[in-house]
């Protein structure tokens, strides 16, 4: 109950057993819908105070302008699945051309992923 954001971090991290971890976060909604990156300084009981459960959200939070420079596949694969949701959702906009790119990207990576 008072661990910090940043030991739910490293619990995740550790799972997946991600290596290039610091372009992810944890994000969540609060009681106004509104949502908010994990603050690992701050227990997490403190973060969220309107729900019993709790639904932490595992998320880029940094893109690169260079997905090719990314260094591990699980990465990658990581990065295409955000971008297509978020292209989805709507939460990313873009031109069609840049779209169209994005697209080429995501169906590269997953493709290549199920090939693992």
């Amino acid at each position: 109950p008072r661990a910090l954001g940043q030991e739910l971090y490293d619990l995740v991290i550790d799972h997946l057993q991600l290596v290039e971890y610091d372009y992810f976060d944890l994000e969540y909604v609060n009681k106004d819908g509104h949502t908010f990156w994990l603050d690992h300084l701050k227990p997490l009981h403190k973060q969220i105070t309107a729900h019993k459960e709790y639904l932490y959200t595992f998320a880029v939070k940094f893109y690169t302008p260079h997905p090719n420079l990314l260094e591990d596949e699980f990465t990658r694969y990581l990065f295409a699945l955000q971008v297509r949701k978020d292209l989805q959702t709507g939460r990313l906009t873009c031109s069609e051309s840049t779209a169209a790119l994005l697209a080429a990207f995501i169906v590269q990576v997953v493709q290549h992923a199920s090939t693992l």
